[in-house]
């Protein structure tokens, strides 16, 4: 029986146990980001404290699966390392560069604005406490678009070449990018005077649909049932605490 469990079988098992226990915090909380940014945003509109109550309780969820999130996600970019560490080799200079804007553009931008949207209600004006929930939501979803960008490139490779790589250093070769590189699919920048619908299509491996092209950003936003999980939470939420609508 165990015979079977060589290294590549304990890899894979171990990256998959990984990144399906990832994957559920930042499909989370990039819906409720956005959920976030749309309850704050209603409050300063209509001064219902309903609205306030609510991103108040869904804030503190949201925190402790951003957390999560990001714990289970920097074991998961050591794994790329460690049980992948052949493939991080060679594709190293085109996953390398598309994993770093995640970090410089999207990272960043959250973790700058989350202390003040979970910490600065009360210390900095609703202004720019709702621009900090707004920044943080629009962080998740960049995030998503350059992971995507990842995903879609190890699932679709392009836009890369082979370089060999000169005797004495490593021998073998490794994957650049090329300069200027096609498009990425599906997650890329449109060429100029291009249409959404056709430039996605053209990006699109055959028979693709177009729920891979959304993948984490689509299902991190609530199904019929999920979202009268959300309400009936909400509304126990707010009779809970007898406020008056």
């Amino acid at each position: 029986m165990f015979e079977s469990f060589d290294a590549l079988f304990l890899a894979r098992f171990q990256f998959a146990f990984t990144i399906a226990f990832h994957i559920i915090f930042p499909a989370f909380t990039i819906g409720v980001a956005s959920y976030l940014a749309v309850l704050e945003g209603l409050y300063l509109k209509t001064r219902n404290p309903v609205y306030q109550k609510l991103f108040r309780y869904w804030v503190k969820i949201f925190a402790v699966a951003f957390g999560m999130g990001v714990v289970s996600g920097i074991v998961m970019s050591y794994q790329f390392g460690t049980n992948w560490s052949v493939f991080s080799d060679k594709a190293g200079p085109v996953i390398g560069p598309l994993m770093g804007y995640e970090v410089l553009t999207a990272f960043f931008l959250e973790a700058g604005f989350l202390g003040v949207m979970l910490f600065g209600m009360n210390k900095v004006g609703e202004k720019l406490h709702f621009f900090a929930t707004l920044m943080v939501a629009v962080g998740t979803a960049i995030s998503a678009f350059w992971i995507l960008s990842v995903n879609s490139w190890m699932q679709t490779p392009a836009g890369y070449v082979q370089v060999q790589i000169p005797p004495g250093l490593m021998a073998g070769q490794v994957f650049q990018m090329q300069v200027p590189a096609p498009a990425p699919r599906p997650a890329a920048a449109l060429p100029s005077g291009a249409s959404w619908e056709k430039a996605a299509r053209k990006a699109l491996p055959s028979g693709a649909s177009w729920e891979k092209v959304g993948g984490m950003t689509v299902v991190s936003f609530p199904t019929h049932e999920e979202a009268l999980a959300f309400k009936g939470s909400s509304a126990w939420e707010v009779l809970c605490e007898g406020i008056d609508t």
